[in-house]
């Protein structure tokens, strides 16, 4: 049986100090700068005159000196077993060679890191995950995803894929 292991990387995988910035505009047109955490991302909604910056999530060095979390334990062994291991991020493309040198480091080799950080933001990333699960699901027998969006799960879920909600 062919099984593929799928993991979230922020706050799944790894935890690292870069944050994504809220950038707005409030009364008095004074100017303002939120900092939030992968976590807080997943359901933060910009408001009028709000906009993200992700400079410090293309900030290499940040993913690369990233702390594992325990779940990269699992990634481990399902890796030395000889599962594929795949990466889901809403990282942008231009961050898969820090995510793939973190994995090195711990001894992980990933046979795809997919990025849907640069994809069509209409559909939002949960979509854009989900999408790009179908998509293992056509190579393989069984697919374990692990994330720490709830909604991200719930998708998962919806279209057959054993799902794990990270804490």
């Amino acid at each position: 049986m062919k099984k593929a292991f799928v993991f979230d990387f922020d706050d799944t995988l790894a935890t690292t100090k870069a944050a994504i910035l809220v950038h707005g505009v409030g009364a008095c047109w004074t100017s303002y700068t939120l900092k939030l955490s992968p976590s807080e991302f997943n359901d933060y909604e910009l408001k009028d005159g709000e906009e993200f910056d992700f400079s410090e999530f293309r900030q290499p060095r940040l993913v690369e000196n990233g702390k594992p979390t325990e779940l990269i334990k699992l990634a481990k062994e399902v890796y030395d077993e000889d599962h594929s291991v795949y990466i889901l991020t809403a990282r942008s493309d231009d961050m898969s060679g820090a995510i793939a040198k973190f994995l090195k480091m711990q001894g992980i080799e990933a046979k795809q890191i997919i990025c849907v950080g640069d994809k069509d933001e209409t559909t939002g990333i949960a979509a854009d995950k989900k999408r790009s699960l179908r998509m293992i699901m056509m190579a393989y027998d069984k697919i374990y995803f692990y994330d720490d969006n709830e909604k991200n799960v719930e998708l998962a879920q919806s279209i057959g894929v054993k799902s794990y909600l990270v804490n």
